[in-house]
């Protein structure tokens, strides 16, 4: 039997893999005490998230909302049309998962029992960062970038390892 005779098992059935494209005209995001949900005519979702399905190469479209599970609800090809109110709540959304500040320089930096405290200065200004298993939060981009994750599940990226002092560099390498 060749390749493209065999017959794959799949876990899932493919009809879980459908992606749904959703009309803007006919869906409703907004946010209730802090909260994002949607309606789409006869359905609505209490807690949805905006997700990226290509945030790097074309970040403007193709944005998927997902329920509380985390699972597809389905896909906006072009958020541009939504209602206005649908697509600010979307865009702070995206903004919201996708906010990472980028470290420029370090004000301080303590290690103790695991933990390691910094003080820094961001792009979005001076901020104090606590981190705990630095091995399980720490994320290599390249040899030279990493996203650090902190105790509030927050990010930060550290540009450049090379331009900072000596002890962070030694914590960051030696966690890789």
């Amino acid at each position: 039997m060749s390749l493209s005779e065999e017959t794959i098992a799949l876990p899932v059935a493919p009809s879980s893999f459908e992606l749904r494209l959703l009309d803007p005209k006919q869906i409703k995001v907004f946010t209730v005490t802090g909260v994002t949900r949607m309606t789409e005519s006869d359905r609505s979702w209490i807690k949805v998230s905006s997700a990226r399905a290509f945030p790097l190469s074309d970040p403007d479209h193709y944005i998927g909302l997902l329920d509380i599970n985390g699972k597809d609800v389905g896909m906006i090809y072009d958020p541009a049309l939504l209602d206005s109110e649908s697509r600010a709540t979307v865009t702070k959304d995206l903004e919201r998962r996708y906010f990472v500040p980028t470290v420029e320089r370090i004000l301080h930096v303590k290690e103790e029992f695991g933990t390691i405290y910094w003080t820094v200065e961001t792009d979005k200004g001076e901020i104090d960062i606590i981190v705990r298993n630095l091995r399980d939060n720490l994320q290599e981009l390249s040899p030279a970038r990493v996203i650090i994750t902190d105790i509030h599940g927050n990010r930060y990226e550290f540009n450049n390892l090379q331009r900072f002092d000596n002890k962070t560099q030694s914590i960051i390498l030696r966690n890789l």
